[in-house]
């Protein structure tokens, strides 16, 4: 299968149109007409993801983070961006990056992220999921049943309001913490969360849940390469989970 084609199954699920402005989504690196018979799917495009896919002969990387976010002035392969495309062009590995563009779509990050957490009735604003959990519960209790789904340590941001309606972005989506408030949830769960929005979502009284950006976004890479096996039933899907880089001592 030629990669065109499977550029045309990956606009099916996640239309590339439908990514943020800001975001650069699509063909990173590779040939159009490029065969393609194995397909890694990870998280990021990183050292340890390309050299993975050298070392098996993989033909293609589908990372939910691209490669290149902002235009490039010069590849100097002494940095890791350099050194990443100098592996994926010696290795003949093309590289194809959904982003945002999968957050937003039907099946996809947000929706398997408020699926994850229990979340009922829910509903699309946008980038955001809203759903409900079964019974008003206090924010630490409903937090620690979710230890168990989390990956990262989690933090918590208490404005003094029960868990009932949640509303939920993968990644780092505390620019969207209005739009939660607004759609009436008392609680706003996303990752990478910083002091001053979290401040202001306190005293607007929204409870605030930081999953991390690792756990709020990794747990596309196993259902994607699903779907890719589904959609592609001539293609070799691998799945390359990873784990976070950040760590508690």
């Amino acid at each position: 299968m030629r990669l065109r084609e499977i550029l045309d199954k990956l606009e099916d699920i996640a239309p590339f149109d439908t990514a943020q402005e800001w975001d650069n989504v699509g063909l990173m690196l590779g040939d159009p007409d490029q065969e393609i018979g194995s397909v890694l799917v990870a998280l990021d495009p990183t050292l340890e993801t390309i050299s993975f896919a050298r070392e098996r002969s993989i033909d293609l990387i589908v990372t939910h983070h691209p490669l290149i976010f902002n235009p490039i002035k010069k590849i100097d392969l002494s940095f890791p961006i350099g050194k990443k495309i100098a592996l994926l062009i010696k290795g003949d590995i093309a590289l194809v990056s959904l982003h945002t563009n999968l957050d937003i779509a039907q099946g996809g990050v947000a929706d398997l992220l408020a699926r994850s957490l229990g979340l009922l009735r829910i509903t699309t604003n946008g980038m955001i999921r809203a759903g409900y959990i079964e019974r008003s519960t206090l924010l630490e209790e409903w937090v620690r049943s979710l230890s168990a789904l989390c990956r990262e340590d989690i933090r918590i941001v208490d404005a003094y309001r029960d868990v009932y309606k949640v509303c939920v972005c993968p990644g780092s989506g505390m620019d969207l913490w209005q739009d939660a408030y607004e759609a009436g949830c008392d609680t706003f769960v996303t990752g990478d969360v910083t002091y001053h929005r979290a401040l202001d979502a306190f005293e607007a009284g929204l409870n605030i849940v930081d999953l991390g950006h690792f756990g709020t976004e990794e747990i596309i890479v196993r259902p994607l390469a699903n779907i890719l096996t589904q959609r592609l039933p001539d293609v070799d899907i691998i799945a390359m989970e990873g784990k976070s880089l950040l760590k508690t001592i």
